[in-house]
């Protein structure tokens, strides 16, 4: 697997993204041609690795949220137990 570049640019900056996606593109087709090598198809891969980021963002998303809930939580007045 090749080297992923570090990002040169701000967080703010508007080409970060198309930016990390150049960072990203060897790797990626590495990995979906190691993964053709052992067997699978093209298609087949590249499918999985988009239902991988998907469940990975939703679980960045679900974690955020629980962050937020957990955060409100903590600076809600306690109520007297009386």
């Amino acid at each position: 697997m090749r080297d992923i570049s570090r990002p040169f640019t701000t967080d703010d900056n508007l080409e970060r993204h198309i930016r990390c996606q150049e960072a990203l593109q060897f790797a990626f087709l590495d990995l979906i041609a190691a993964a053709v090598a052992v067997g699978w198809n093209e298609r087949e891969a590249i499918v999985a690795v988009l239902d991988l980021a998907d469940n990975h963002m939703l679980a960045l998303a679900a974690n955020d949220g629980m962050s937020a809930l957990l955060d409100a939580l903590k600076k809600a007045p306690r109520r007297s137990s009386q």
